[in-house]
């Protein structure tokens, strides 16, 4: 028993994870990321492997939850959007990144590599990303560390358009 592992978090990038692990052994609790290897390296499979999952053994979960909840990291609920605390959460919970910021992600890679293959159906797509978080109800909810990416792809993909435009006119 003393040697189960709990997730208590779940992230999308080792920056956010490593940030919180560090946290928690600051406070005494040791910890270990899950799929942090996988997601850095091949970062197209991070929703099949689950995110990166925050683990700490299984008497700690309580204290870690607590400590990740009165934190300033921001934890957010794909169904409501909202910031989750320590209470909201059950041991085997896996808190996933909202839908706003799955999209704007996705928009954002689609984006770069469009730049970097200049090829049209990858920009039309990103835009039709960009213009569905632009009509959603949700695009107030996107998190802050992901508005860089929303406006990046924008500025990437018109670019990429003038430059299609360019070439074919």
């Amino acid at each position: 028993m003393a040697n189960n592992f709990v997730t208590v978090a779940t992230y999308s990038n080792s920056l956010e994870a490593n940030l919180a692990k560090q946290l928690l052994e600051a406070e005494g609790i040791s910890s270990y990321l899950a799929n942090e290897s996988t997601v850095d390296l091949a970062w197209h499979l991070t929703v099949a492997v689950g995110w990166i999952k925050l683990q700490v053994h299984e008497q700690d979960a309580a204290q870690a939850k607590f400590i990740l909840g009165s934190s300033n990291l921001e934890v957010e609920s794909a169904a409501e959007g909202e910031e989750m605390t320590a209470e909201d959460t059950d041991d085997d919970d896996i808190i996933p990144v909202s839908w706003a910021d799955q999209t704007a992600d996705r928009a954002f890679k689609v984006a770069v590599i469009g730049l970097i293959l200049i090829f049209l159906p990858f920009q039309l797509y990103s835009l039709w990303l960009l213009l569905r978080l632009l009509v959603s109800r949700t695009r107030d909810r996107i998190s802050k560390n992901r508005r860089w990416k929303v406006i990046t792809a924008l500025l990437i993909n018109l670019l990429n358009l003038s430059i299609l435009w360019t070439i074919f006119s």
